[in-house]
Protein backbone atom coordinates (compact mmCIF):
# COMPACT_ATOMS: atom_id res chain seq x y z
CA UNK A 1 0.00 0.00 0.00
CA UNK A 2 2.59 2.52 0.87
CA UNK A 3 4.61 1.97 -2.91
CA UNK A 4 1.55 2.61 -3.87
CA UNK A 5 0.65 5.56 -2.50
CA UNK A 6 4.54 6.44 -3.01
CA UNK A 7 3.90 5.85 -6.70
CA UNK A 8 0.98 8.03 -6.73
CA UNK A 9 2.33 10.79 -4.87
CA UNK A 10 5.29 10.78 -7.36
CA UNK A 11 3.49 10.75 -10.97
CA UNK A 12 1.33 13.76 -8.95
CA UNK A 13 4.80 15.96 -8.36
CA UNK A 14 6.03 14.91 -11.66
CA UNK A 15 2.85 15.83 -13.86
CA UNK A 16 4.04 19.56 -14.12
CA UNK A 17 7.48 19.12 -15.49
CA UNK A 18 6.54 16.26 -18.08
CA UNK A 19 3.54 18.81 -18.98
CA UNK A 20 6.25 21.45 -19.48
CA UNK A 21 8.12 19.52 -22.20
CA UNK A 22 4.88 18.83 -23.18
CA UNK A 23 4.23 22.54 -23.95
CA UNK A 24 7.56 23.00 -25.23
CA UNK A 25 6.93 20.11 -28.27
CA UNK A 26 3.52 21.93 -29.13
CA UNK A 27 5.17 25.16 -30.33
CA UNK A 28 8.48 23.72 -30.89
CA UNK A 29 7.89 20.75 -33.07
CA UNK A 30 12.29 21.03 -33.28
CA UNK A 31 12.30 19.60 -29.83
CA UNK A 32 10.07 16.22 -30.36
CA UNK A 33 12.69 13.97 -31.34
CA UNK A 34 15.02 15.03 -28.39
CA UNK A 35 12.36 14.81 -25.80
CA UNK A 36 10.89 11.32 -27.12
CA UNK A 37 14.87 9.69 -26.92
CA UNK A 38 15.82 11.34 -23.88
CA UNK A 39 12.73 12.48 -21.89
CA UNK A 40 13.61 9.59 -19.48
CA UNK A 41 17.81 10.68 -19.84
CA UNK A 42 19.12 12.35 -16.34
CA UNK A 43 19.46 15.79 -18.00
CA UNK A 44 15.46 15.52 -18.52
CA UNK A 45 14.53 14.03 -15.59
CA UNK A 46 16.43 16.65 -13.52
CA UNK A 47 14.91 19.02 -15.68
CA UNK A 48 11.30 17.75 -14.44
CA UNK A 49 11.67 17.82 -11.01
CA UNK A 50 13.36 21.30 -11.17
CA UNK A 51 10.39 23.09 -12.89
CA UNK A 52 7.59 20.54 -10.57
CA UNK A 53 9.27 21.91 -7.62
CA UNK A 54 9.36 25.33 -8.61
CA UNK A 55 5.97 25.11 -9.57
CA UNK A 56 4.69 23.20 -6.34
CA UNK A 57 6.51 25.91 -4.50
CA UNK A 58 4.78 28.71 -6.06
CA UNK A 59 1.32 27.34 -5.73
CA UNK A 60 1.43 26.36 -1.98
CA UNK A 61 2.91 30.00 -1.63
CA UNK A 62 0.08 31.56 -2.99
CA UNK A 63 -2.52 29.23 -1.10
CA UNK A 64 -0.38 29.82 2.06
CA UNK A 65 -1.20 33.32 1.63
CA UNK A 66 -4.82 32.52 1.81
CA UNK A 67 -5.08 30.35 4.61
CA UNK A 68 -4.21 27.19 3.44
CA UNK A 69 -2.48 24.70 5.61
CA UNK A 70 -0.52 21.96 3.26
CA UNK A 71 0.34 20.17 6.54
CA UNK A 72 -3.51 20.14 8.47
CA UNK A 73 -4.83 19.06 5.10
CA UNK A 74 -2.06 15.84 4.28
CA UNK A 75 -2.29 14.81 8.22
CA UNK A 76 -5.56 12.93 8.04
CA UNK A 77 -4.46 11.11 5.32
CA UNK A 78 -1.65 9.77 6.10
CA UNK A 79 -2.77 8.18 9.55
CA UNK A 80 -4.96 5.80 6.84
CA UNK A 81 -3.26 2.70 8.43
CA UNK A 82 -5.01 3.30 12.20
CA UNK A 83 -8.10 3.99 11.04
CA UNK A 84 -11.08 2.39 10.23
CA UNK A 85 -11.17 2.12 5.97
CA UNK A 86 -14.71 3.99 5.76
CA UNK A 87 -13.67 6.80 7.54
CA UNK A 88 -10.85 7.08 4.85
CA UNK A 89 -12.62 6.58 2.10
CA UNK A 90 -14.50 9.67 3.07
CA UNK A 91 -11.96 12.06 3.74
CA UNK A 92 -9.93 11.31 0.54
CA UNK A 93 -13.29 11.82 -1.20
CA UNK A 94 -13.66 14.97 0.77
CA UNK A 95 -10.38 16.26 -0.48
CA UNK A 96 -10.88 14.68 -4.15
CA UNK A 97 -11.86 17.61 -6.19
CA UNK A 98 -9.27 20.18 -4.09
CA UNK A 99 -6.26 17.65 -5.51
CA UNK A 100 -7.90 17.93 -9.00
CA UNK A 101 -8.35 21.55 -9.23
CA UNK A 102 -4.85 21.77 -7.92
CA UNK A 103 -3.28 19.23 -10.28
CA UNK A 104 -5.52 20.60 -13.25
CA UNK A 105 -3.87 24.13 -12.27
CA UNK A 106 -0.16 23.48 -12.13
CA UNK A 107 -0.40 21.17 -15.43
CA UNK A 108 -1.83 23.93 -17.08
CA UNK A 109 1.25 26.32 -15.64
CA UNK A 110 3.80 23.86 -16.91
CA UNK A 111 2.36 23.21 -20.30
CA UNK A 112 1.94 27.30 -20.60
CA UNK A 113 5.31 28.12 -19.07
CA UNK A 114 6.90 25.44 -21.44
CA UNK A 115 5.07 27.07 -24.41
CA UNK A 116 6.38 30.44 -23.89
CA UNK A 117 9.71 29.14 -23.20
CA UNK A 118 9.16 27.50 -26.94
CA UNK A 119 7.82 30.81 -28.44
CA UNK A 120 10.61 32.94 -26.68
CA UNK A 121 13.62 30.18 -28.23
CA UNK A 122 12.19 30.40 -31.71
CA UNK A 123 11.35 34.07 -31.86
CA UNK A 124 15.12 34.85 -30.55
CA UNK A 125 14.72 36.02 -26.85
CA UNK A 126 15.68 32.97 -25.29
CA UNK A 127 18.12 31.50 -28.73
CA UNK A 128 20.61 31.52 -26.53
CA UNK A 129 18.96 28.33 -24.28
CA UNK A 130 18.73 26.59 -27.65
CA UNK A 131 21.60 23.86 -28.98
CA UNK A 132 21.56 24.39 -32.46
CA UNK A 133 19.98 28.04 -33.17
CA UNK A 134 20.73 28.57 -36.67
CA UNK A 135 17.73 26.30 -37.37
CA UNK A 136 15.32 28.72 -35.93
CA UNK A 137 15.66 31.60 -37.97
CA UNK A 138 14.72 29.37 -40.84
CA UNK A 139 11.39 28.26 -39.00
CA UNK A 140 10.56 31.65 -37.88
CA UNK A 141 10.51 32.66 -41.52
CA UNK A 142 8.03 29.94 -42.28
CA UNK A 143 6.01 30.85 -39.20
CA UNK A 144 5.55 34.51 -40.18
CA UNK A 145 4.30 33.56 -43.77
CA UNK A 146 7.60 33.92 -45.54
CA UNK A 147 9.16 31.84 -47.99
CA UNK A 148 12.95 30.06 -47.24
CA UNK A 149 14.36 28.57 -50.72
CA UNK A 150 16.22 25.08 -50.85
CA UNK A 151 19.42 24.53 -52.67
CA UNK A 152 20.01 21.31 -51.90
CA UNK A 153 23.73 19.38 -53.50
CA UNK A 154 23.40 16.11 -53.27
CA UNK A 155 25.30 12.91 -52.86
CA UNK A 156 24.65 11.44 -56.34
CA UNK A 157 27.57 12.26 -58.49
CA UNK A 158 27.56 11.19 -62.12
CA UNK A 159 30.99 11.01 -63.56
CA UNK A 160 31.58 14.57 -63.26
CA UNK A 161 27.79 15.88 -62.21
CA UNK A 162 26.46 16.21 -58.99
CA UNK A 163 22.34 16.03 -59.32
CA UNK A 164 20.90 19.34 -57.22
CA UNK A 165 17.69 19.99 -56.12
CA UNK A 166 15.49 23.18 -55.68
CA UNK A 167 12.91 24.03 -54.15
CA UNK A 168 10.43 26.21 -51.28
CA UNK A 169 11.31 23.95 -48.23
CA UNK A 170 7.83 23.14 -46.89
CA UNK A 171 9.58 21.13 -43.95
CA UNK A 172 13.04 20.21 -42.15
CA UNK A 173 13.96 17.72 -39.25
CA UNK A 174 16.86 17.62 -37.40
CA UNK A 175 18.06 15.10 -35.42
CA UNK A 176 19.72 15.01 -31.88
CA UNK A 177 23.36 15.95 -33.19
CA UNK A 178 22.17 18.88 -35.42
CA UNK A 179 21.91 17.32 -38.59
CA UNK A 180 19.78 17.35 -41.02
CA UNK A 181 17.75 14.21 -40.98
CA UNK A 182 15.53 14.51 -43.81
CA UNK A 183 13.94 18.09 -45.38
CA UNK A 184 11.29 17.95 -47.72
CA UNK A 185 10.95 20.91 -50.74
CA UNK A 186 7.37 22.16 -53.03
CA UNK A 187 7.98 23.56 -56.46
CA UNK A 188 10.87 21.60 -56.99
CA UNK A 189 13.29 22.20 -60.01
CA UNK A 190 16.23 19.31 -60.50
CA UNK A 191 19.36 20.25 -62.35
CA UNK A 192 23.47 20.04 -62.76
CA UNK A 193 26.49 21.23 -61.34
CA UNK A 194 29.27 20.00 -63.29
CA UNK A 195 32.96 20.05 -62.65
CA UNK A 196 34.47 21.76 -66.19
CA UNK A 197 37.79 22.77 -66.68
CA UNK A 198 38.00 23.94 -62.68
CA UNK A 199 35.40 25.83 -62.41
CA UNK A 200 32.01 24.63 -61.53
CA UNK A 201 28.64 24.81 -64.33
CA UNK A 202 24.87 24.24 -63.90
CA UNK A 203 22.94 23.04 -65.83
CA UNK A 204 18.95 24.43 -66.80
CA UNK A 205 16.98 24.04 -64.31
CA UNK A 206 14.09 20.73 -65.16
CA UNK A 207 10.50 21.15 -63.03
CA UNK A 208 10.09 17.84 -61.58
CA UNK A 209 6.16 18.49 -61.47
CA UNK A 210 5.39 19.38 -64.99
CA UNK A 211 5.52 23.05 -66.84
CA UNK A 212 2.86 24.11 -64.95
CA UNK A 213 4.07 23.10 -61.86
CA UNK A 214 3.50 26.39 -60.07
CA UNK A 215 -0.09 26.40 -61.21
CA UNK A 216 -1.60 23.44 -59.53
CA UNK A 217 -4.22 23.34 -57.08
CA UNK A 218 -3.51 24.02 -53.55
CA UNK A 219 -4.88 20.75 -53.01
CA UNK A 220 -2.50 18.86 -55.52
CA UNK A 221 0.98 17.40 -53.45
CA UNK A 222 4.18 18.46 -55.00
CA UNK A 223 6.90 17.31 -52.82
CA UNK A 224 10.41 16.17 -52.43
CA UNK A 225 11.38 14.02 -49.78
CA UNK A 226 15.01 14.60 -49.32
CA UNK A 227 17.22 12.18 -47.06
CA UNK A 228 19.11 13.61 -44.81
CA UNK A 229 21.84 10.98 -46.07
CA UNK A 230 21.75 12.10 -49.27
CA UNK A 231 22.48 15.89 -48.68
CA UNK A 232 26.13 16.80 -49.00
CA UNK A 233 25.53 20.69 -48.05
CA UNK A 234 22.56 23.33 -48.21
CA UNK A 235 22.00 26.78 -49.14
CA UNK A 236 19.08 28.52 -47.67
CA UNK A 237 17.77 31.79 -48.98
CA UNK A 238 15.11 33.50 -47.91
CA UNK A 239 14.41 36.29 -50.24
CA UNK A 240 10.92 36.10 -51.87
CA UNK A 241 9.84 32.63 -53.45
CA UNK A 242 8.83 34.36 -57.51
CA UNK A 243 8.58 31.48 -59.90
CA UNK A 244 4.94 29.94 -59.23
CA UNK A 245 4.15 31.50 -56.45
CA UNK A 246 1.40 34.45 -56.01
CA UNK A 247 2.66 35.49 -52.68
CA UNK A 248 6.13 36.55 -54.36
CA UNK A 249 4.32 37.78 -58.07
CA UNK A 250 2.10 40.19 -55.18
CA UNK A 251 5.44 40.79 -53.64
CA UNK A 252 7.27 41.71 -56.22
CA UNK A 253 4.71 44.12 -57.54
CA UNK A 254 4.47 45.66 -54.24
CA UNK A 255 8.28 46.39 -54.33
CA UNK A 256 8.23 47.46 -57.95
CA UNK A 257 5.98 50.17 -56.96
CA UNK A 258 7.75 50.95 -54.09
CA UNK A 259 10.80 51.28 -55.95
CA UNK A 260 8.71 53.25 -58.61
CA UNK A 261 7.84 55.71 -55.74
CA UNK A 262 10.80 56.13 -54.18
CA UNK A 263 12.37 57.27 -57.96
CA UNK A 264 9.15 59.77 -58.10
CA UNK A 265 10.10 61.62 -54.70
CA UNK A 266 13.36 61.82 -55.29
CA UNK A 267 13.32 63.61 -58.54
CA UNK A 268 10.80 65.80 -56.80
CA UNK A 269 13.28 66.35 -54.66
CA UNK A 270 16.11 67.23 -56.97
CA UNK A 271 13.86 69.19 -58.86
CA UNK A 272 12.68 71.51 -56.23
CA UNK A 273 15.97 72.18 -55.52
CA UNK A 274 16.84 73.16 -58.53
Amino acid sequence: MSLAWATLALIIFLLPGVFFFIGLATYERLSREIIRSGVVSEVAMASAIAIAIAIHVIAIVVLSAVGFRFSQFVEPLVEYSRIDTDLFVQRLADRLMPVALYLFITTVAGFGLGWIVAVNIVSGRLRRLARHKWIYDITDVDRKGGFVTAFVMTTIIDQSRIIMYKGRLHDIFLGPEGNISYLVLRNCYRYYMTFEDGALTTSRQLELFGARQGARPANVWDRLFIEGANIANVLFDSSPEIKGQAEGKNALEAAFEQALARQAVQRGAQGAAT
